[in-house]
Protein backbone atom coordinates (compact mmCIF):
# COMPACT_ATOMS: atom_id res chain seq x y z
CA UNK A 1 0.00 0.00 0.00
CA UNK A 2 1.41 3.30 -0.62
CA UNK A 3 2.14 6.13 1.61
CA UNK A 4 -0.83 8.32 0.17
CA UNK A 5 -3.23 5.54 0.35
CA UNK A 6 -2.64 4.62 4.00
CA UNK A 7 -5.05 5.78 7.09
CA UNK A 8 -2.06 6.29 9.17
CA UNK A 9 -2.60 9.18 11.51
CA UNK A 10 0.52 12.04 11.52
CA UNK A 11 0.25 11.95 15.75
CA UNK A 12 1.25 8.77 17.18
CA UNK A 13 -1.47 9.11 20.51
CA UNK A 14 -4.73 9.52 17.87
CA UNK A 15 -2.88 6.46 15.48
CA UNK A 16 -2.42 4.26 18.66
CA UNK A 17 -5.97 5.14 19.60
CA UNK A 18 -7.31 4.55 16.33
CA UNK A 19 -5.29 1.02 15.59
CA UNK A 20 -6.46 -0.28 18.76
CA UNK A 21 -9.98 0.66 18.06
CA UNK A 22 -9.70 -1.26 15.10
CA UNK A 23 -8.84 -4.30 16.58
CA UNK A 24 -11.67 -4.25 19.31
CA UNK A 25 -13.80 -4.22 16.81
CA UNK A 26 -12.60 -7.28 14.98
CA UNK A 27 -12.91 -8.71 17.97
CA UNK A 28 -9.18 -9.28 18.21
CA UNK A 29 -7.46 -10.73 21.31
CA UNK A 30 -4.81 -7.62 20.76
CA UNK A 31 -4.74 -4.35 23.53
CA UNK A 32 -2.43 -1.70 23.64
CA UNK A 33 -0.10 -1.80 26.22
CA UNK A 34 2.85 0.49 27.29
CA UNK A 35 3.41 4.58 28.05
CA UNK A 36 0.64 5.25 25.01
CA UNK A 37 -1.97 2.82 26.73
CA UNK A 38 -1.48 4.91 29.69
CA UNK A 39 -2.76 8.55 27.47
CA UNK A 40 -5.22 7.13 26.36
CA UNK A 41 -6.74 6.12 30.31
CA UNK A 42 -4.76 8.30 32.18
CA UNK A 43 -5.67 12.23 31.57
CA UNK A 44 -3.23 13.23 34.28
CA UNK A 45 -0.48 12.60 31.95
CA UNK A 46 -1.39 14.98 28.98
CA UNK A 47 -0.27 18.04 30.85
CA UNK A 48 2.02 18.60 34.17
CA UNK A 49 4.75 17.65 35.55
CA UNK A 50 4.68 13.70 33.74
CA UNK A 51 3.56 14.94 30.10
CA UNK A 52 5.63 13.25 27.43
CA UNK A 53 6.83 12.59 23.91
CA UNK A 54 6.33 8.74 22.46
CA UNK A 55 8.74 7.42 19.97
CA UNK A 56 6.74 3.55 19.51
CA UNK A 57 3.67 2.20 20.44
CA UNK A 58 3.24 -1.64 22.12
CA UNK A 59 0.82 -4.06 21.64
CA UNK A 60 0.02 -7.37 23.20
CA UNK A 61 -1.55 -9.75 21.97
CA UNK A 62 -2.81 -13.86 22.07
CA UNK A 63 -1.12 -16.12 19.90
CA UNK A 64 -4.42 -17.35 18.03
CA UNK A 65 -4.65 -13.69 17.39
CA UNK A 66 -1.37 -13.00 15.45
CA UNK A 67 -2.43 -14.09 11.80
CA UNK A 68 -4.76 -11.74 11.85
CA UNK A 69 -3.01 -8.94 13.96
CA UNK A 70 -0.29 -9.20 11.15
CA UNK A 71 -2.87 -8.97 7.97
CA UNK A 72 -4.48 -5.95 9.90
CA UNK A 73 -1.16 -3.89 10.51
CA UNK A 74 -0.53 -5.00 6.85
CA UNK A 75 -3.85 -3.21 5.44
CA UNK A 76 -2.97 -0.35 7.63
CA UNK A 77 -0.06 0.63 5.74
CA UNK A 78 2.87 -0.97 8.10
CA UNK A 79 5.97 -2.42 7.41
CA UNK A 80 7.01 -5.52 8.90
CA UNK A 81 10.60 -6.14 9.79
CA UNK A 82 10.72 -9.74 7.92
CA UNK A 83 14.39 -10.70 9.69
CA UNK A 84 13.02 -9.80 13.21
CA UNK A 85 9.89 -11.29 13.13
CA UNK A 86 11.20 -14.69 11.42
CA UNK A 87 13.73 -14.98 14.34
CA UNK A 88 11.54 -13.98 17.11
CA UNK A 89 7.93 -14.41 16.27
CA UNK A 90 6.26 -17.16 17.95
CA UNK A 91 7.11 -14.31 21.14
CA UNK A 92 7.55 -11.22 19.43
CA UNK A 93 7.03 -8.79 16.14
CA UNK A 94 8.20 -5.61 15.18
CA UNK A 95 6.50 -3.03 12.41
CA UNK A 96 7.54 -0.05 11.24
CA UNK A 97 5.70 3.44 10.09
CA UNK A 98 6.33 3.34 6.21
CA UNK A 99 7.78 6.98 6.74
CA UNK A 100 10.34 5.92 9.60
CA UNK A 101 7.89 8.40 12.28
CA UNK A 102 7.55 5.46 14.58
CA UNK A 103 7.65 1.18 15.27
CA UNK A 104 5.21 -1.15 16.65
CA UNK A 105 6.64 -3.74 19.19
CA UNK A 106 4.40 -6.71 19.88
CA UNK A 107 4.81 -8.85 22.48
CA UNK A 108 2.66 -12.29 22.11
CA UNK A 109 0.65 -13.97 24.87
CA UNK A 110 3.28 -12.48 28.05
CA UNK A 111 5.04 -10.04 29.03
CA UNK A 112 8.48 -10.92 29.59
CA UNK A 113 10.95 -8.30 31.46
CA UNK A 114 12.39 -8.12 34.91
CA UNK A 115 9.72 -10.41 35.34
CA UNK A 116 6.62 -12.76 33.69
CA UNK A 117 3.45 -11.43 33.40
CA UNK A 118 0.80 -13.74 31.61
CA UNK A 119 -1.93 -11.83 29.38
CA UNK A 120 -3.27 -14.61 27.42
CA UNK A 121 -6.72 -14.63 28.86
CA UNK A 122 -6.56 -10.88 29.67
CA UNK A 123 -6.90 -9.43 26.19
CA UNK A 124 -10.53 -9.33 25.57
CA UNK A 125 -11.97 -6.71 27.51
CA UNK A 126 -14.13 -3.91 26.84
CA UNK A 127 -11.21 -1.20 26.71
CA UNK A 128 -8.45 -0.71 23.71
CA UNK A 129 -5.80 -1.37 26.39
CA UNK A 130 -5.21 -4.22 28.94
CA UNK A 131 -6.78 -3.55 31.92
CA UNK A 132 -6.21 -0.96 34.54
CA UNK A 133 -4.12 -3.80 36.71
CA UNK A 134 -2.16 -5.17 33.63
CA UNK A 135 -1.04 -2.18 33.13
CA UNK A 136 0.37 -0.85 36.19
CA UNK A 137 1.93 -4.49 36.93
CA UNK A 138 3.59 -4.02 33.76
CA UNK A 139 4.87 -0.41 34.72
CA UNK A 140 5.41 -1.61 38.22
CA UNK A 141 7.30 -5.17 37.85
CA UNK A 142 10.78 -3.20 35.86
CA UNK A 143 13.42 -3.65 38.39
CA UNK A 144 15.56 -0.79 37.02
CA UNK A 145 12.61 1.41 36.85
CA UNK A 146 13.04 4.78 35.22
CA UNK A 147 11.20 8.55 35.91
CA UNK A 148 8.95 7.72 32.87
CA UNK A 149 7.40 4.60 34.39
CA UNK A 150 7.49 6.29 37.67
CA UNK A 151 5.36 8.81 36.53
CA UNK A 152 3.16 7.05 34.20
CA UNK A 153 2.65 4.79 37.54
CA UNK A 154 1.84 8.65 39.25
CA UNK A 155 -0.39 8.86 36.59
CA UNK A 156 -2.56 5.73 36.43
CA UNK A 157 -2.88 5.55 40.58
CA UNK A 158 -3.85 9.49 40.52
CA UNK A 159 -7.02 8.83 37.99
CA UNK A 160 -7.97 5.38 38.75
CA UNK A 161 -8.93 3.83 42.45
CA UNK A 162 -8.57 0.84 43.60
CA UNK A 163 -11.49 -1.91 43.09
CA UNK A 164 -12.54 -5.37 44.21
CA UNK A 165 -14.01 -6.00 41.23
CA UNK A 166 -11.68 -7.37 38.45
CA UNK A 167 -14.78 -6.21 36.04
CA UNK A 168 -14.49 -3.19 37.22
CA UNK A 169 -12.47 -1.56 33.82
CA UNK A 170 -12.20 1.75 35.24
CA UNK A 171 -10.53 0.66 38.64
CA UNK A 172 -7.79 -1.03 38.97
CA UNK A 173 -8.80 -4.58 40.29
CA UNK A 174 -7.08 -5.97 43.84
CA UNK A 175 -8.14 -9.43 42.43
CA UNK A 176 -6.03 -9.58 39.83
CA UNK A 177 -3.09 -8.14 41.74
CA UNK A 178 -3.24 -10.20 44.55
CA UNK A 179 -3.67 -13.23 41.82
CA UNK A 180 -0.28 -12.18 40.15
CA UNK A 181 1.66 -11.24 43.19
CA UNK A 182 0.57 -13.73 45.84
CA UNK A 183 1.88 -16.78 43.41
CA UNK A 184 5.75 -14.99 42.69
CA UNK A 185 7.90 -13.52 45.43
CA UNK A 186 10.30 -11.68 43.15
CA UNK A 187 7.45 -10.05 41.31
CA UNK A 188 6.17 -9.26 44.48
CA UNK A 189 8.92 -7.59 46.18
CA UNK A 190 9.70 -5.35 42.92
CA UNK A 191 6.94 -4.06 43.10
CA UNK A 192 6.53 -3.39 46.60
CA UNK A 193 10.00 -1.60 46.27
CA UNK A 194 8.49 0.28 43.28
CA UNK A 195 5.52 1.03 44.95
CA UNK A 196 7.53 2.93 47.56
CA UNK A 197 9.43 4.91 44.83
CA UNK A 198 5.95 6.24 43.60
CA UNK A 199 4.73 7.37 46.34
CA UNK A 200 8.75 9.68 47.07
CA UNK A 201 7.70 10.99 43.72
CA UNK A 202 4.16 12.08 43.86
CA UNK A 203 5.27 13.39 47.65
CA UNK A 204 7.80 15.47 45.28
CA UNK A 205 5.31 15.94 42.14
CA UNK A 206 1.77 15.81 43.11
CA UNK A 207 -0.35 15.50 39.74
CA UNK A 208 -2.39 18.98 40.18
CA UNK A 209 -6.19 18.42 40.54
CA UNK A 210 -6.20 14.27 40.88
CA UNK A 211 -8.87 12.68 41.26
CA UNK A 212 -7.21 10.34 44.29
CA UNK A 213 -4.09 11.18 46.44
CA UNK A 214 -1.52 8.82 44.92
CA UNK A 215 0.46 8.34 48.59
CA UNK A 216 -3.07 6.82 49.97
CA UNK A 217 -3.25 4.71 46.70
CA UNK A 218 0.01 2.98 47.67
CA UNK A 219 -0.40 2.62 50.82
CA UNK A 220 -3.59 0.18 49.97
CA UNK A 221 -2.09 -0.80 47.21
CA UNK A 222 0.79 -2.15 49.62
CA UNK A 223 -1.67 -3.56 52.36
CA UNK A 224 -3.83 -5.71 49.63
CA UNK A 225 -0.65 -7.37 48.41
CA UNK A 226 0.62 -7.89 52.04
CA UNK A 227 -2.79 -9.74 53.02
CA UNK A 228 -2.88 -11.39 49.87
CA UNK A 229 -2.74 -15.27 50.10
CA UNK A 230 1.19 -16.59 49.18
CA UNK A 231 1.76 -19.54 47.73
CA UNK A 232 3.55 -22.61 48.90
CA UNK A 233 6.26 -21.10 45.74
CA UNK A 234 5.92 -17.95 46.98
CA UNK A 235 6.73 -18.75 50.68
CA UNK A 236 9.25 -20.62 50.16
CA UNK A 237 11.23 -17.91 47.93
CA UNK A 238 10.79 -15.66 50.48
CA UNK A 239 12.96 -17.36 53.04
CA UNK A 240 15.85 -17.09 50.38
CA UNK A 241 14.73 -13.52 50.12
CA UNK A 242 17.51 -11.14 48.20
CA UNK A 243 20.77 -13.85 48.84
CA UNK A 244 19.52 -15.52 45.08
CA UNK A 245 18.71 -12.56 42.55
CA UNK A 246 15.17 -11.98 42.00
CA UNK A 247 14.47 -10.49 39.10
CA UNK A 248 16.04 -10.59 34.57
CA UNK A 249 17.73 -8.10 33.67
CA UNK A 250 16.69 -8.70 29.98
CA UNK A 251 19.07 -7.81 26.88
CA UNK A 252 17.35 -4.97 24.60
CA UNK A 253 16.44 -6.93 21.63
CA UNK A 254 17.95 -5.52 18.13
CA UNK A 255 15.88 -4.65 15.46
Amino acid sequence: MADHETPILSDIREEAERLADVAVSLGLAARLIGGLAIWLRCPSVHDGPFARSYQDMDFAISSAASTKFKALLMTQGYLPDQFFNGLHGATRLYYGEPAGRWSIDVVIDELVMSHKLDLRDRLDGPAPTITLADLLLTKLQVWEINRKDLGDTVCLLADHGLSDDDADAEGISLPRLRSVLGKDWGFCHTVDRNAQKVAELWSQEPVPGATHDVAVQVGALRQAIEDAPKSRAWRLRSRVGERIRWYETPEEVKH
